[in-house]
């Protein structure tokens, strides 16, 4: 019985180890927080952002507002603190709006980056990646094509 109990507690332990969350800035997320949660050398993320606005409050309904989804697949290197391997690939999709002074603007876009964590130790770490996204719904009129980068600090539960 005492086996038991400690296999289960250990299974719950693992378990939890497998949801991190986030904050970050990057582009087109901009200043964000998320989550993720692994499945084998997987996760599923999401995340929330929003740039201060020029107005009177620093965040606004006038301010850059971003909602993201993305898939991470985890497949070279090693690390001393995960079973998860540090070098990924992600690919994702992003819903911003941005409020002007006389108008909201809507855009989606979807993106290709490749990345690395970096373990402080078991818990923490910081996550960096870069690629390429691409304006699905181009409301703002920028270029369709465009560098997608970001910064994280993690820490997983």
């Amino acid at each position: 019985m005492f086996i038991s109990i400690v296999l289960s507690n250990t299974n719950q332990l693992s378990g939890q180890e497998k949801v991190r969350i986030s904050a970050g800035i990057g582009f087109p997320e901009t200043l964000n927080i998320g989550t993720r949660y692994q499945l084998n050398q997987s996760q599923i993320g999401l995340s929330i952002g929003t740039w201060p606005s020029s107005g009177d409050w620093l965040f606004d309904w006038k301010s850059l507002v971003s909602l993201s989804g993305d898939f991470y697949y985890h497949f070279g290197g090693r690390s001393i603190y995960s079973d998860l391997t540090p070098w990924y690939g992600r690919i994702g999709l992003d819903y911003f709006r941005i409020g002007w002074e006389s108008s909201i603007d809507h855009n989606l876009e979807s993106h290709l980056r490749f990345g690395r964590d970096f373990y402080i130790d078991k818990n923490f770490g910081i996550s960096l990646d870069a690629g390429i996204g691409y304006f699905l719904k181009n409301a703002t009129g920028f270029s369709h094509l465009f560098p997608a980068l970001g910064i994280y600090l993690f820490q997983k539960f």
